[in-house]
């Protein structure tokens, strides 16, 4: 169905624009040092909880093995042809070998939300930097206001690239995140897929926070499953994707609905914005234990 266009018919007239996040201002680097001060201790007993995980892990013995140092248990040597009585200190790095890729929906309903958002990306940030795991954060969006016959300009707010994450001083960015006009999902994740597809990482992540169902321009109608496309796309191509649904109060049947027929169980669905960073904290978890 999605003959010439490598995006799919919905997608065919939409363009592409990249947007570089600025230096920092002076009140964006104050109001980031606030953001970091709430997040603390979440930030420190996750930490905390995946560095102690390592380090037992490097140091835990492989045992039964062909070759190394000989066991205490020899049991085996009388009993199986080919016994495996030995064993070795592990030696593996104390680097996880993982990559991340957060979305952020920048569409215009997310005005009562985005400030709240920003904590929870914070507290991802300063995580991951902690762990010296790469990572990206963008904003999407389409500006509505630009749309005309066979021209769909989708923005892409580039926070952080996987290849600046690990700079000391550069999460203050995330301030700069701010509500703009719709949401073409599907698009914004098949793009970002593209970006995880040529990293070397065993353990790929795309993360997608979002308020609701995809809205622009030809695109309310068949939204929803252009976005679950892309994210089957994405699965199939070893890409674990999680959406993040954040409610401002209350979550309906129709919004739970929405997420799932998309992202499946996937998915967490937060019912006040201002529970992020306590409701991700143990996602975020979850998925760095996995590449352990």
């Amino acid at each position: 169905k999605s003959g010439e266009h490598p995006f799919g018919e919905e997608n065919k007239d939409v363009v592409q624009v990249i947007k570089e996040a600025k230096v920092p201002t002076l009140m964006e680097e104050k109001r980031y040092r606030e953001f970091v001060a709430d997040i603390e201790p979440f930030k420190r007993k996750l930490s905390s909880t995946i560095e102690k995980t390592l380090e037992n892990k490097k140091n835990a013995p492989r045992k039964d093995l062909v070759f190394g140092r000989l066991s205490k248990k020899l049991l085996p040597l009388v009993f199986e042809e080919n016994p495996r009585v030995f064993y070795k200190k592990n030696q593996d790095s104390n680097e996880m070998d993982a990559v991340f890729t957060l979305l952020i929906d920048c569409s215009a309903s997310m005005h009562n939300k985005m400030d709240e958002t920003k904590r929870g990306v914070v507290l991802f940030h300063e995580v991951l930097k902690k762990l010296r795991i790469p990572h990206s954060i963008v904003g999407f969006w389409e500006d509505a206001n630009e749309v005309r016959e066979g021209y769909q300009p989708n923005y892409f707010h580039v926070i952080q690239s996987h290849s600046d994450s690990l700079y000391l001083n550069s999460g203050a960015k995330i301030m700069q995140l701010e509500p703009e006009e719709d949401n073409r999902d599907g698009y914004s994740i098949r793009v970002a897929t593209m970006e995880l597809e040529k990293r070397r990482e065993k353990n790929r992540f795309l993360l997608v926070f979002s308020d609701g169902e995809p809205a622009a321009s030809d695109y309310d109608q068949n939204g929803i499953v252009d976005t679950h496309l892309a994210v089957s796309e994405a699965r199939k191509k070893g890409i674990e994707v999680i959406g993040l649904f954040l409610a401002d109060g209350g979550i309906d049947e129709s919004e739970e609905m929405t997420m799932k027929n998309i992202y499946g169980k996937e998915r967490l669905m937060i019912p006040s914005v201002a529970e992020l960073p306590e409701q991700f904290t143990p996602l975020l978890k979850k998925l760095l234990l996995k590449t352990i």
